[in-house]
């Protein structure tokens, strides 16, 4: 049981690691590159299931991929960079630009979509590098004529899809 309670303080703050991350992303990305062990929080955080992947990655190719992402003007290059580490899908990628900016970058997931398509604002399900572009755009055109952050409207579409979509299947529970 000591090796649970002389840390327990550190274990109760883990359980709110979504504001673990988004208090270091802003330093990781002025730093200019995530760690393997910064890298690897957010991707765990983001989808566990393709763990075996993340972990392949070699210290020096996340510096290397982040780095270059992170620097890049050009929002497809910048997700290429990412995509290019194993396990690194375009949801992956888009959390990694969220938690270290999430001024300028929501995370683009599934139920984010869903609230969009049902909004009328998008026609498409399938997540591409070139539909995120357009998903950022929306998500940008909105935070900015409500004095939001990108996060703040993902995180807002998100609850959007759980509270008034998820009404529309009464019978689960």
């Amino acid at each position: 049981m000591n090796k649970f309670t002389s840390k327990i303080d550190y274990f109760i703050d883990q359980y709110t690691v979504e504001k673990q991350l988004y208090k270091l992303g802003p330093k990781w990305l002025k730093r200019g590159w995530l760690e393997k062990e910064d890298f690897l929080t957010i991707c765990l955080w983001k989808s566990r299931r393709p763990k075996k992947l993340y972990i392949a990655n070699a210290a020096l190719e996340i510096k290397n991929c982040t780095r270059a992402a992170f620097s890049e003007k050009d929002e497809l290059l910048k997700l290429n960079h990412l995509t290019k580490l194993s396990g690194v899908s375009v949801p992956t990628a888009s959390a990694i630009l969220s938690v270290t900016n999430p001024q300028d970058y929501p995370i683009i997931d599934e139920r984010c979509i869903q609230s969009l398509n049902k909004l009328g604002c998008i026609t498409w399900e399938t997540i591409t590098p070139n539909r995120w572009l357009d998903y950022i755009s929306i998500v940008r055109t909105i935070a900015k004529a409500y004095g939001k952050t990108a996060r703040e409207v993902e995180m807002g579409l998100f609850a959007y899809n759980r509270i008034m979509l998820d009404r529309e299947y009464k019978n689960l529970y």
